[in-house]
Formats: C-alpha cells, sequence, structure tokens
C-alpha cells in the first residue's frame, strides 16, 4: 500500500514592490517591511532586524545607484515565518564584494553597519554583483530560534508584482511537494486587475486537489474549473525525483526553462486560453539531473535573457537568479512573475 503523504506547500504570496529613487523611498520601504512582518506574526527583535535590514539596503541603493527597487516577500525561515528582502539596482557595482562584507565597513554610514551587518541579521543572505551591471542583495529574516528542516521555501526564488497601479496581481503562482514530486504552475490571468486576480486565484485553489496527475491531466481539470472566469495562460511542470525528469505542458504565454550545466531545454507551451479555448494537451519531458534549474516565467517578463551573460549567476540563490532577470527583462506594460526552483 502507498504511504499518504501530505503535501506541502510554499507560502504563495505576490511580490510587494518599493521603488528607491528618493529619500522617502527609504521610509517607504521600511514601513513596508514592517507592515508584513506584522501580518506574519513576527516578534518584535526579528521586525527589529528586518527594519534595520531594509534601511541599509535602500540607503545603499540609494546612495550608490541612483535608483533601484526593495522587493518584500513573506517566506518560511526554518520551522516558522520570515520576511524575504530583495534589493535591486542597476547602478555600477561592487568592485570588491569581500572588502564591502568585513566588519566594520559600512557603505553608507547607517546603523547597520554596512553588507556585514545584513549578513549577521539575515537568517538567509546572499548578494551578487557585476561591474557596470548592478547588484542584487538577498536577505530573509525570521526569528532567530528557528530551526527545523530545509522547506520548500529554501530552493525557490520568486518575484511576482502586478502592473504599476492596479491593487490586485494578475499572475499567481503555487508550488506542492507530494512525495518524490514537485509540481510547479505559473498562471497568468488574461489582462489585469481583479478579474484577472480572481482566474489566477481560482487555478491556485484547485491545483492542490488536483492529486498525483499528470501535467496534461491536471490542465485539463484546471480549464473545466476556470470556464466561469475570464481565462488564463498557465504553464504546469512536475519533477519526479524519482525518475530523474521534468514533465511540462502549458497554455499560452507562459514559458519556461531547465538548465544544467552547460545545456538549456526550452520548455514551450502551446497556443490558447485555459477556460476558453483549450487544445489537445501534450506533454514534453527533459532530464531534471541533480543541480538543475527550472525557470518560469509569465509575458510581462521578456524571454531574451541568456544566462551566459550573468557569470556566477547559476550557483546563486534562487531568489538572486529571480530577482535579477525580473531587474533587467521585467516589462511595464503587465503583471509580471519569475520563479526559479
Amino acid at each position: 500500500m502507498e504511504d499518504v503523504i501530505t503535501p506541502r506547500e510554499s507560502i504563495q504570496e505576490s511580490t510587494i514592490s518599493v521603488s528607491i529613487d528618493e529619500q522617502s523611498g527609504i521610509g517607504g520601504a521600511r514601513r513596508s517591511a514592517v507592515a508584513l512582518a506584522g501580518a506574519h506574526g513576527l516578534s518584535g527583535d526579528a521586525v527589529g532586524r528586518l527594519a534595520i535590514v531594509v534601511t541599509e539596503a535602500a540607503t545603499n541603493i540609494l546612495r550608490h545607484a541612483g535608483r533601484g527597487t526593495i522587493m518584500l516577500r513573506g517566506v518560511l525561515v526554518g520551522d516558522g515565518p520570515g520576511v524575504e528582502v530583495l534589493a535591486l539596482d542597476k547602478g555600477p557595482g561592487i568592485p570588491d564584494i569581500a572588502r564591502a562584507m568585513r566588519d566594520g565597513y559600512s557603505t553608507s554610514g547607517t546603523a547597520g553597519q554596512g553588507l556585514g551587518g545584513i549578513r549577521r541579521m539575515a537568517q538567509a543572505f546572499a548578494i551578487y554583483s557585476q561591474r557596470s551591471g548592478g547588484t542584487a542583495l538577498l536577505a530573509r529574516i525570521g526569528e532567530e530560534h528557528q530551526t527545523g528542516a530545509p522547506s520548500i521555501d529554501d530552493r525557490v526564488g520568486v518575484v511576482c508584482t502586478a502592473l504599476r497601479g492596479e491593487t490586485e496581481c494578475g499572475d499567481a503562482w503555487r508550488i506542492v511537494l507530494d512525495g518524490h514530486r514537485t509540481t510547479v504552475m505559473v498562471v497568468d490571468g488574461l489582462g489585469h486587475g481583479p478579474h484577472a486576480a480572481a482566474a489566477a486565484a481560482t487555478a491556485t485553489s484547485r491545483i492542490a486537489l488536483a492529486g498525483r496527475e499528470d501535467a496534461p491531466v491536471l490542465l485539463g481539470a484546471l480549464d473545466g474549473a476556470m470556464r466561469a472566469t475570464r481565462g488564463a495562460a498557465l504553464s504546469l511542470t512536475v519533477i519526479d525525483d524519482s525518475s530523474g525528469e521534468a514533465h511540462f505542458s502549458g497554455v499560452g504565454n507562459v514559458d519556461g526553462r531547465v538548465i544544467t550545466n552547460g545545456k538549456t531545454s526550452h520548455l514551450v507551451p502551446q497556443n490558447g486560453i485555459l477556460g476558453h479555448a483549450m487544445p489537445t494537451i501534450r506533454a514534453s519531458s527533459v532530464t531534471w539531473p541533480a543541480g538543475a534549474l527550472l525557470i518560469m516565467h509569465t509575458d510581462g517578463v521578456s524571454a531574451r535573457w541568456h544566462m551566459d551573460a550573468y557569470p556566477g549567476l547559476r550557483a546563486q540563490h534562487p531568489a538572486i537568479v529571480a530577482g535579477v532577470i525580473y531587474r533587467d527583462f521585467a516589462r511595464e506594460r503587465d503583471d509580471a512573475t519569475v520563479l526559479v526552483l
């Protein structure tokens, strides 16, 4: 008899984006971070550390790059909630990261004592910088006592943002772990705003109930559930660790790639609209070796990116990879999502 394994999921949440192009943006980013931490129940100590980290990261952006973005998202840190801070800019880069990380070296003169201070206050930290190509910094803040086995969020990086001026995001995503299977879904509700968000929410609410089905079967079930909505583009990748394969099916314009050492396999969806103009679904399969990356994104992100243009990026934390692709290839006219597993 097969063991019954309760599916586990990541915190499925849109990203809060705060522009840093003037002094007031620093305070705005800090207030947004504190509010998000409060919504996730973080303690006063964790909120205090988060506020310092955001202030330091935003100040660095303003002073050294002139402008950039602070991205905030709820995540799991150990066995409890936390907040992810992703600081992105297209400035001159950091010529000597090792020197910038030394204790007592503050790039901005703020209370956090520079990048070393951010690293000490964070449960997870990573940084990637290219000379004349900008910097991406990751810090995840949770409770200091939190422990536990690695969660799915340790393997995932996501940026999922609404079109500027909209309060609801028409893109959404979900990851479900069930035994040796990992099901990854990225959905783009048609258009943007509340109706697009409603279509995406229908998909995310149904995917966890679909069971251990193949990707084409899952898409068929989702198509039926979404006929009362305006429809969506949606792609699924089902990773089977026991066979070392990733199986992909998609309808619309949510692209995917599996990247291994020296090789990129493109996962191409079919034309159509889930819920309205459903084609006969086919699946494609690629190998999924140890160390592979799955990258999926909606059409709010240009597909013109190439990993070869970013030496060393593939080895970075998935959140850094997602942040760099979003920073350099997001389109301003639509919701935008990049997911990296």
